[in-house]
Formats: C-alpha cells, sequence, structure tokens
C-alpha cells in the first residue's frame, strides 16, 4: 500500500507511535520500557512494512485474547520472549501487568486498562484495507472456500434418534401462525444492494413489471398487492430490454478484515424482491412467537453484548462463535427445522436462488444460501436458536415439552451466528452444532476465564475492552469524502477514550487534507467536525431570516446518477416504497450506493436553547 510523504499524510506506524509514545506514557506511567518498544515498531514496520500491523500485530493479540480466557498466556512465533519468562520482549512493560512473566498465569490483581491498552494497539490496523494485489488474492480464496463448503453441504445429514426426536419437538412449537400468511399480501419490496442485471434502484421497477408472469410462479401478485388500484397487461417477452435474467445469482467477495474477505451472492432482481418479502414475514412471526422471541431480537443486538460483559465478570455465559455459519446452513438442516410449516418452507426455497456463479465457475447449490440472499440471515438465526434450545433440553436432561421448552428458551440468545449460552452448558451445544455439519469458530468461542466476544464487543471482568480500528487511510493525491468521514470519526472517538495524543495526530491529518480547521460541532451534527463532552459547538454567524446559530462546515452528499422512470413503473414505486423519506427528485435521480461527496454548507449550531454574547 503507497502512502503519501507529504505534510498530509503520515506512515501509519506514526498513528500507533502517536499513540504509545503520547497517550499510553500519560495513562500509564508506571509502564516500563515504552521507549524501547517504540524503537522496535519502527523497525519492525521498516522491514516487514504493513503485514506487521495487520497481520504480526493481531495476531499476538488472539494470544493475548486466549491467555485471558484460559488463563494462561502462550507466546507466538515470531516474537522474542523475555529473558527466562513466557511473556514476549514487545510491550512486555504491560504484558508483566496482566502475566506473570514467568509462568504466563493471568495475575488477579486488577489489570483491565493494560488489557484495554494493549489490545487498542495491536488491533488498531487488523481491519485496514489492503493493496489490490493482495486484495485478489484473498478474493480467490474467499470464493474457493464457498464452493469447498457447498462441497460439504452436500454430505447427508445424519442425526441421532434422541437429537432428532428433540429437534423435532421444538420445531414444532416455534412460528405457529407462519403458514397463515396470504401469498398475495408479502410485503415484498426491493433491496438497497446490486442485482445480478447490474439495475439502478429505480430501473428495477421497471423490471419488476416486466415479471409480473414470473413472480406470480413465486407466489406474489403484484397487481392485488396494489389492491386493484392498477390494472397492467405487461408483455413478458420484453425480459432483455431490461437485462432481466434467470434464477442464478452471481459470488463477489467484501472486505472482512486484513487477512480475509467475505462471500457475498448478488441475487437475481426478481428473487430478491420476493426474498425481502419472506425476510418481513420471519422477521415479524418471530417478534409473535412464544419461544423465539425470548432468544431472538434480531434488530437489536446489545442484549448479546450486555450478556457478554456479565459473562466475563461472572463467568456464568459462554459466547459461541461460528466458522463460515451461513456457508455451511445446509437446505437439509433448513428443511428439518421449518419441516413443520410446509407453506413458508416451500417459499423460502422458492425465493431463493439454485445456481451460482464465479467467474468460470458455477454450481448448483447444496447449502440454502449466501449472504446476499435477504432470508439468510433471520434463517440461520431460527436455526442456530433452535439447535441451542434442544442442546440445552438435553443436557438437562429435561423433556421436550412447551413449557420446558419456552423455559430454556430464556437460556439462549441468538444473534446471526453468535449464540451466547449458560456456560455449563457450552459444550453439549458445540456438540450438537458439530453432530448436524456446522463448525465452532474455536478461536472466537470462550466458555471459561475472564473473556467473551459478541456482535462486536468484546469485554474482560465486566468492561468493555473494544478496540478502535482504523479501517482507512488516504491515498496520494485524493480527498476521499468516505476516507475523510472515518478519520473524523476515529479521531473522536479516540478523543472521548481520552487517548489525546491519536487524536491529535488524526486531527492534523484532517484538517491539512481539508486545508482548514475542523470546527466543534454536536454530535447530531451532519457537518465534519470535533465532538467535546459537553456537546460544544462553534458559532460562526446568526441567521437573521432562520433565526437561529450557525455554523459552516463540511458535511457529505450522496452522489446521484440519472435514473428516470415514469408511467406505471413510477406508480409501482409509489406503491411500494413509503412516502416518508423519499427524495423530491427520486423519480429522475437515484444515489450511488457507498459513493459520495463533499460541500460546504451552513447547519445549526445548536440542539437547544442558545446563549447569545449580552445576555444574563
Amino acid at each position: 500500500m503507497t502512502y503519501l510523504k507529504e505534510e498530509a499524510m503520515k506512515s501509519p506506524i506514526d498513528l500507533l507511535v502517536s499513540l504509545v509514545s503520547k497517550d499510553y506514557t500519560r495513562l500509564l506511567p508506571d509502564v516500563k520500557g515504552l521507549e524501547r518498544d517504540i524503537i522496535t515498531l519502527k523497525k519492525r514496520y521498516e522491514n516487514e512494512g504493513d503485514g506487521f500491523l495487520t497481520i504480526a500485530l493481531p495476531a499476538l493479540c488472539d494470544a493475548l485474547d486466549r491467555g485471558l480466557a484460559d488463563g494462561k498466556f502462550a507466546c507466538p512465533r515470531g516474537l522474542s520472549k523475555v529473558s527466562g519468562g513466557t511473556i514476549p520482549k514487545l510491550f512486555s512493560g504491560m504484558f508483566c501487568k496482566v502475566f506473570d512473566i514467568e509462568t504466563g498465569r493471568l495475575l488477579e490483581s486488577d489489570s483491565v486498562e493494560y488489557v484495554l491498552s494493549l489490545r487498542q494497539c495491536l488491533r488498531l490496523f487488523k481491519k485496514l484495507s489492503l493493496a489490490d494485489d493482495q486484495a485478489d488474492e484473498l478474493d480467490r480464496k474467499a470464493k474457493r472456500g464457498f464452493f469447498e463448503d457447498d462441497l460439504h453441504c452436500g454430505q447427508e445429514l445424519k442425526i441421532p434418534d434422541r437429537m432428532a426426536f428433540i429437534l423435532d419437538s421444538v420445531c414444532k412449537h416455534i412460528l405457529p401462525n407462519i403458514d397463515s400468511f396470504d401469498e398475495r399480501e408479502l410485503e415484498c419490496k426491493h433491496g438497497p444492494g446490486a442485482v445480478v442485471e447490474k439495475l439502478t434502484p429505480n430501473k428495477k421497477y421497471s423490471a419488476l413489471l416486466t415479471y409480473s408472469g414470473r413472480l406470480e410462479e413465486l407466489g406474489y401478485d403484484i397487481n392485488y398487492a396494489r389492491e386493484g388500484l392498477l390494472d397492467v397487461n405487461v408483455d413478458s417477452s420484453n425480459l432483455s430490454r431490461y437485462g432481466v435474467s434467470g434464477d442464478k445469482a452471481k459470488l463477489i467477495s467484501v472486505l472482512k478484515n486484513s487477512t480475509s474477505r467475505r462471500t457475498i451472492t448478488i441475487e437475481p432482481v426478481i428473487r430478491q424482491f420476493v426474498q425481502q418479502g419472506f425476510n418481513t414475514l420471519l422477521r415479524s412471526s418471530i417478534e409473535r412467537c412464544s419461544v423465539l422471541r425470548r432468544c431472538l431480537d434480531l434488530t437489536d443486538q446489545s442484549k448479546n453484548s450486555r450478556l457478554a460483559l456479565v459473562g466475563s465478570q461472572t463467568g456464568q455465559w459462554a459466547t459461541i462463535d461460528l466458522k463460515s455459519a451461513s456457508d455451511l446452513l445446509t437446505i437439509k438442516l433448513v428443511e428439518t427445522v421449518f419441516r413443520h410449516r410446509p407453506v413458508f418452507l416451500a417459499g423460502l426455497l422458492d425465493c431463493r436462488s439454485p445456481e451460482v456463479s464465479a467467474d468460470k465457475s458455477q454450481i448448483t447449490l447444496q447449502k440454502f444460501a449466501g449472504m446476499g440472499n435477504a432470508t439468510t440471515f433471520p434463517v440461520q438465526s431460527v436455526v442456530f436458536a433452535v439447535l441451542a434450545i434442544s442442546a440445552l433440553l438435553d443436557g438437562f436432561t429435561k423433556f421436550p415439552s412447551y413449557r420446558n421448552i419456552v423455559r430454556v428458551a430464556r437460556l439462549v440468545r441468538v444473534y446471526g451466528d453468535d449464540i451466547i449460552v449458560p456456560s455449563e452448558q457450552a459444550h453439549q451445544v458445540e456438540h450438537w452444532i458439530s453432530h448436524v455439519g456446522l463448525k465452532v469458530n474455536v478461536k472466537k468461542t470462550f466458555a471459561v476465564g475472564n473473556f467473551r466476544e459478541s456482535c462486536g464487543v468484546d469485554a474482560f471482568r465486566g468492561v468493555d475492552v473494544t478496540p478502535l480500528y482504523v479501517r482507512l487511510l488516504p491515498v496520494p493525491s485524493k480527498k476521499e469524502p468516505n476516507t475523510l468521514a472515518h478519520l473524523v470519526s476515529l479521531c473522536n472517538q479516540a478523543w472521548l477514550r481520552c487517548l489525546y495524543g491519536l487524536a491529535e495526530h488524526l486531527r492534523e491529518i484532517i484538517e491539512e487534507l481539508l486545508g482548514k480547521k475542523l470546527p466543534l460541532v454536536s454530535r447530531e451534527s451532519s457537518v465534519l467536525g470535533l465532538h467535546t463532552r459537553l456537546d460544544a459547538q462553534d458559532f460562526h454567524r446568526w441567521n437573521p431570516k432562520l433565526h437561529r446559530a450557525e455554523t459552516k462546515g463540511t458535511v457529505l452528499i450522496p452522489l446521484k446518477r440519472s435514473d428516470e422512470i415514469d408511467g406505471y413503473a413510477a406508480l409501482t414505486k409509489f406503491f411500494l416504497v413509503p412516502l416518508l423519506g423519499r427524495a423530491p427528485d427520486h423519480l429522475v435521480k437515484s444515489p450511488v450506493r457507498f459513493r459520495n461527496g463533499t460541500r460546504q454548507r451552513w447547519v445549526p449550531a445548536y440542539t437547544g436553547s442558545v446563549w447569545l454574547p449580552g445576555q444574563e
């Protein structure tokens, strides 16, 4: 990766050095050897490049996390240890406050601040974007793994009779009313993502009309959904005009972290439209289900985060993470879980893409679906919750009656592939998961010790020790708006965590890129600016027309492209898209996803009462 060597750009190692030299020397005055650590960091970065920051240091942090969980630290390869000890020389001043130097045993003394500091500097660049050549290799690796997992999904699903009985009993009591829906009244809609046909957001509605016959095959009557207000006779043979294709999804990969990418399927327009309807139906049914609503809340992951914090303090809860969860979720397992809801299951399978292509490869899917399918997340959450409930019933030797199922469901919390269960039953749950073809991510599963990880929250002894991540850095001759927004957000988060040296370093980079100083703004403001604990705001002018104080600053605006529709396509959008939130020009232009521009604008400089000079 290439970085500017001018004033506006600092080497990424300078960010880490500013954190250690300015913040840790102030916050951790009793830590020794930080000057030596800075020299080591600079030399290793000079010799190893970005890989030292994005791979070597995060690997050391993985060993730290496992040491916190297991109660004993094991130094990874490639790092020198202190003489006669088990901890590494690098950051030994902080490591010795957490682990015993000779034995590596976790110390009983309060060491949360040292753990947080270590994790912050070791994981700072864990999610940094990679150079194109590295990204291409990781893209090929991710797609290869997708196809290999699909071969694994083709194996026969063998569940022992006892487990099958418990699982079937639990499945009978979930989502009791989901089959009573009317297919013609599904709340179908277009998602925000791309589709195989490469249609712009508005052109999706034009294509939808040409596909009305295919919609009826999938159980959705678009004319009925408009309550008979529109009678359209469409020539279905004209599909090629809009690039509408068949049933094949396209496989791509997106950045996950500096060492891996995540595969996502781009779905055909008609299938993703219907998938959104089943997604909405399943989510609303979960909220009404007396069993699943006790362990699933797909709109709020903070419940998982709170249990992770409690589990790290009391040891009562274990956090289980799955490896390639969606890629190993087989059709057979989904059919087993939803077999008592045949109408919903049939619709679910009808709207999935049966084939996936990537580059020159093409397969018929044995797994349920990729992550691009709108139903994948809620479906896998239900499946994992059912498996966890069944495992606990088996572990507690409880008969799978409705009353026992409801009681046990209270002991489970699932969000996607993040599962939380009582620690003493963690191995039982892992055993069940392995029996149905899924894999537990051992590195990110914690059932003992004082460390837990769930839904993006890292917890140690009841304290949130989640680090900040540098995901983007400026590149030569580019003032990328998304990068600026990320750096401003990171700067504000660092300041609020008392990492003033890191925050100041980021502020200098941002202001030199912008060519102007950042104003103080409210946390609710749209302006790119600095936040304070008291929510102080700069006052630049008084607007006599609007009678308000205003601040001038840089704001992000979505880039738009020409995307005009009219006639029946526009009327279809009227019925399917809520009025609230529509832009005035939404029938003429549409925003380009993930792309923004910048503008200088005047915005309100207050959120409540305003004090003006001269007022008492």
